[in-house]
């Protein structure tokens, strides 16, 4: 896309020309992770939920395999957030070979480069990212848009990744944002003109975040929202269809083309709190409101949506004590409303929402086989045989009821995470379950530096899942992973 292709180059062309004022150009210091990890289970093509959910797509879903990894970077080590004096070079390469029982194949998780100037920074590659509020990407069940399930793919993006203080309000008014153009493959067509099977697919996203209120205050307030909009083919699909350039800016600024939006649009809009306590404890309160196709400009589906809070005990490890509670998650998920069960084009209602699905776009929002938002509406290969497929869909089941419980904190020198969701199935509106399908999925990590190894991570994971959503499944992970900069 020459336009997206200009605006990036335009983005770094600035960053060059603001460093002709700077005193340097810095490589911060890099550092490597290599890991080794093992999977078992005891249901063969089945790894339990926890093992597999918001892993970038690299969990394999038989077993047993095997999967070494090795990622090298640098920007995890620039924590200079407003750097004015210099232009830096990031990068971040994430790599790993995966062996099970069927085959054996590399896979380039994360590769990407770009630049830094003060608090901007623009890249290109694939990257392993979240969008929207949370209060820990670790312990959540995952944003409902772009929860890190799906492998990174490559994209174009101009930011602020941090929050950065707006001028001439003292610190009060925060804001961070990205703008960015993605390349999605080939996109599967279910519906439309000519014929057309697939197209060449592409990716429209852009962020904003605002905090009020000084990071030193004791109540700071957030708000703000991430759009992102699978398109492409709309000059082949349809007769007269329009021009990919037309295309690519009428899916930026949401514009309609012959009574409809170009592209599968989806998002939230986010609210949070953040409540710093005594004893260095401090409380965040999150909520994700979901919006696809106008339901929420009219609220209609404002009862949809993610909603959590996360405990933090900020103190460093007290060796003195056996058990130490370092973090505390609770999140509820629900996606039944869909702005209610009536779709009436004419009369101007557009219910049945249909998340993740897309009547023209049959795989959805989804990306290598993975679902790109939250695990908890999964594609439907993934659900128990007995459960009926429904064609042209990556879903069968986006009405969900979901409770996320998540606790942290170390047993002497272990450290320990214990997350549990408990989730309620309806399927779809068009295609609803008979009976409510009821899934518990746990997952109990340990893990603990060894000395005698030259300070390897030692890592070991059991989950299960018990329900009539996925095969029962009982699983397990062992892995070694050592960390640490190049000197």
């Amino acid at each position: 896309m020459k336009t997206t292709w200009g605006l990036f180059v335009s983005g770094c062309w600035v960053l060059v020309s603001l460093n002709l004022q700077a005193q340097s150009f810095t490589i911060p210091k890099s550092e490597y992770d290599l890991s080794i990890n093992s999977f078992g289970a005891t249901t063969p093509n089945r790894v339990p939920f926890w093992l597999y959910a918001n892993q970038y797509g690299i969990i394999p879903s038989t077993t047993p395999s095997f999967i070494p990894r090795a990622a090298f970077s640098n920007f995890k080590g620039d924590t200079i957030q407003e750097n004015w004096s210099s232009l830096r070079l990031i990068y971040g390469i994430d790599a790993a070979v995966i062996i099970d029982k069927v085959i054996s194949r590399a896979r380039l998780i994360e590769g990407f480069g770009g630049l830094r100037y003060g608090a901007f920074e623009a890249y290109l590659g694939r990257r392993r990212e979240t969008v929207g509020l949370l209060g820990d990407t670790l312990m959540s069940s995952g944003a409902y848009s772009w929860s890190g399930n799906a492998p990174p793919f490559v994209k174009l993006q101009i930011s602020l990744p941090n929050y950065t203080n707006v001028p001439f309000t003292g610190g009060f008014l925060a804001v961070k944002g990205s703008f960015s153009h993605g390349w999605l493959d080939t996109l599967a067509v279910g519906y439309g003109g000519h014929g057309v099977k697939s197209v060449k697919g592409y990716l429209h996203q852009k962020t904003i975040y605002l905090r009020f209120g000084k990071p030193d205050w004791k109540v700071n307030f957030f708000t703000g929202f991430n759009h992102q909009a699978q398109w492409g083919g709309e000059d082949q699909i349809w007769p007269n269809g329009l021009p990919a350039r037309e295309a690519w800016w009428a899916v930026v600024v949401g514009r309609p083309w012959e009574g409809s939006r170009v592209g599968n649009h989806l998002g939230t809009i986010d609210l949070g709190l953040s409540w710093s306590l005594q004893e260095n404890k401090s409380l965040f309160f999150y909520r994700q409101n979901i919006f696809d196709d106008g339901s929420l400009y009219k609220l209609n589906n404002i009862k949809d949506g993610l909603t959590g809070v996360v405990f933090t005990n900020h103190k460093s490890q007290d060796f003195t004590r056996t058990i130490t509670l370092q973090k505390v998650l609770f999140e509820f998920l629900n996606t039944t409303n869909q702005g209610g069960d009536v779709f009436d084009f004419a009369a101007g209602v557009f219910g049945r929402d249909n998340y993740f699905n897309h009547y023209l776009y049959s795989q959805g929002w989804s990306y290598k086989d993975q679902m790109i938002g939250t695990p908890f509406i999964p594609k439907q290969t993934d659900l128990q045989s007995t459960i009926a497929p429904v064609k042209n869909v990556i879903t069968n089941n986006n009405r969900v009821k979901m409770v996320h419980f998540s606790l942290s904190g170390w047993l002497d020198d272990w450290q320990w995470l214990l997350k549990t969701s408990y989730s309620m199935n309806y399927g779809l509106y068009d295609y609803p379950f008979k009976a409510s399908k009821n899934q518990l999925s746990t997952l109990i990590q340990f893990q603990k530096e060894l000395p005698w190894l030259r300070g390897i991570d030692w890592r070991t994971s059991i989950a299960f899942d018990s329900g009539s959503l996925y095969d029962n499944s009982v699983g397990f992970q062992i892995g070694l992973r050592k960390r640490g900069f190049f000197k």
